[in-house]
């Protein structure tokens, strides 16, 4: 197919063959996760908004804060550490969880609870919660230790791990969340680890800039330019991409590597490989018929 489409746009084989992977760069950062709603566009605002909303998503399946009031979920979670603490006679983590009264999360507890968790005299109130948490079931969470998580990244990457580093859409990662102590907490992480974002896809970027420039009519060419200009891309430099060219007159070889390209079989998932080759072929024949109709309406203005 590339022989016949540097015959048939006058290219040499080389440069017809740079050319296609240069935009085989730029297909398989579109086709790569995070796409917009709907598939495609992956290099679009949409995809990155795709992307954040997908971090923040996986990492809410795994925490929760203990002062969000609208989180069954927080409410739950604060009443199995508080059982685990009056079980185990941990008073000292008992007044860590219920913070004086003033998390969020106690006011989605049952009435009881709460008068408990608001009485200033701790040691009564311990034992009023000894006693009326007595016979709770307590099912604690696989990850972390009990009370407040304070240090989220290594029990995330943790999880993760678990699941061969990405929490897959429907999948409850742990049977009970973990408890953070503040959303703002929360919120601080789920930002840090959404600049991550893109990170995958810049290997291509990485590996677009590695390649020589085609040359048609004497002229070096840019291809693939769109993906070198999306920022939220190509503000990660860490990630390398690189090539191999080899050239002789009747032959010309040229790959292009994503060192994280299939990080958690994350291409292979999205069949970047297949949908890279398809529009490349589909394209060649585009640009093939435009070029020769170009020529011919030189020829017929003559």
């Amino acid at each position: 197919a590339l022989k016949r489409f540097a015959k048939k746009t006058g290219q040499t084989l080389r440069d017809a063959c740079l050319e296609q992977a240069a935009l085989a760069c730029q297909d398989a950062a579109t086709f790569t996760p995070p796409l917009a709603k709907g598939g495609g566009k992956g290099l679009s605002k949409a995809a990155e908004m795709a992307g954040e909303n997908a971090v923040a998503g996986d990492i809410k399946k795994m925490f929760v804060s203990a002062n969000d009031r609208y989180s069954r979920n927080a409410a739950n979670v604060l009443a199995t550490n508080l059982a685990y603490a009056t079980r185990n006679n941990d008073i000292g983590m008992f007044n860590k969880l219920i913070g004086g009264g003033s998390m969020k999360a106690l006011k989605s507890l049952s009435p009881i609870l709460q008068r408990i968790a608001n009485d200033q005299d701790y040691d009564r109130a311990f034992k009023k919660a000894k006693n009326y948490l007595n016979r709770a079931e307590i099912v604690l969470s696989d990850y972390g230790t009990i009370g407040f998580v304070f240090n989220i990244r290594p029990v995330h990457n943790e999880i993760k791990g678990k699941f061969g580093g990405r929490i897959k859409k429907n999948v409850r990662p742990v049977k009970k969340k973990l408890l953070v102590e503040t959303t703002a907490e929360l919120k601080d992480y789920i930002r840090e680890r959404q600049e991550m974002v893109g990170r995958i896809k810049s290997g291509w970027a990485s590996a677009l800039r590695s390649l020589p420039k085609p040359v048609i009519n004497g002229i070096p060419k840019n291809f693939g330019v769109g993906l070198l200009s999306v920022a939220w891309i190509n503000k990660h430099t860490g990630v390398q991409g690189k090539n191999t060219v080899s050239a002789t007159e009747k032959n010309v070889d040229v790959s292009v590597t994503n060192t994280l390209g299939n990080i958690a079989n994350i291409a292979t998932d999205a069949s970047v490989l297949d949908l890279v080759y398809a529009n490349r072929v589909r394209q060649m024949r585009a640009r093939v018929k435009e070029h020769l109709g170009k020529t011919i309406d030189e020829a017929n203005s003559k």
